[in-house]
């Protein structure tokens, strides 16, 4: 079995070492000291316990797409938005709208809050007018 990527923790660093050690005889593997970044997911560890946030793959986001300029909504969509097809509207690049939609996703990892808009935006990937 080959596994690119694992991570262990523990509030107690015996723990941590002996099951490192335990790992180690087992699997070939390496340390890679305190985390602060595991697939696209910024870690911070401190005595309150973990955090972990997307900030900088929001500004990549933010960046790919050219909305850098966007500004902060207090909610994910308006309570009253209401999405359909419009026949009049210009046609939008389906490849692009796919990669917002996928992009948005992966940020759900952090933004459990964006779920239900997402989802609503991804069931017009087909056609997305």
């Amino acid at each position: 079995i080959y596994v690119d990527d694992i991570i262990f923790g523990a509030t107690n660093e015996n723990l941590c070492q002996e099951f490192s050690k335990l790992m180690k005889d087992e699997f070939e593997m390496s340390m890679m000291g305190e985390l602060k970044f595991f697939l696209g997911l910024q870690i911070i560890q401190s005595e309150e316990g973990i955090k972990i946030h997307q900030m900088k793959y929001t500004k990549e986001l933010l960046h790919k797409f050219k909305m850098e300029d966007a500004k902060p909504m207090k909610t994910p969509m308006h309570p009253s938005t209401t999405l359909g097809l419009d026949e009049e509207s210009l046609d939008v690049d389906s490849m692009m709208y796919r990669g917002m939609v996928g992009s948005l996703l992966y940020l759900t990892a952090s933004r459990p809050n964006i779920m239900f808009s997402i989802c609503v935006y991804a069931r017009f990937q087909v056609r997305p007018n």
